[in-house]
């Protein structure tokens, strides 16, 4: 199942979506717990890499285009990190998994806004508002006994239970 079709809610099956809420929760959160985890372990292996590539250049600045006589500045040292393919390569998967914490932060965020939305929409439910009588349009009361029906029919056909059982006839 897809992001979108999780944060689904349908009037008709509010007590499915209230038994799926904190599944969905666990799930997106524990995306973002792994996604936060892939982002500092990469966080640790470029300040590791950062060390490894100072040390060489301290040790062999002229391998690094360090022509002159004296010790190289800490600013020239500070560049040539910076300019390293190494850590350049690990600069832009840090910035990818920052983008992927971000985007299963915000996903786990839907998730919590999914579950204030079934609150309001139980009260919605319970004051009567999705009450054919309530209404004054003439067709709400056939229009919503249609849509339960397809809802409940999609339901069934979606139905590990309803396929099991037509596999066996």
């Amino acid at each position: 199942m897809s992001f979108k079709d999780d944060i689904k809610i349908s009037i008709y099956q509010l007590d499915k979506a209230a038994i799926e809420q904190p599944e969905l929760y666990e799930e997106w959160s524990r995306q973002w717990a792994e996604a936060v985890f892939e982002r500092d372990k990469l966080k640790e292996n470029l300040t590791i890499k950062k060390a490894e590539i100072d040390a060489l250049i301290r040790q062999t600045p002229s391998k690094f285009g360090w022509a002159q006589d004296k010790a190289p500045t800490e600013a020239w040292i500070g560049q040539q990190i910076i300019l390293n393919n190494e850590i350049v390569h690990l600069n832009q998967l840090l910035i990818e998994a920052q983008y992927n914490v971000n985007i299963m932060a915000s996903a786990k965020e839907a998730i919590e806004h999914r579950g204030k939305a079934m609150s309001i929409l139980t009260e919605l439910y319970k004051g009567n508002y999705f009450v054919a009588k309530s209404r004054t349009d003439e067709n709400y009361q056939s229009t919503l006994t249609r849509k339960s029906a397809e809802a409940q029919s999609e339901a069934l056909e979606n139905s590990d239970r309803l396929a099991r059982r037509k596999r066996a006839t």
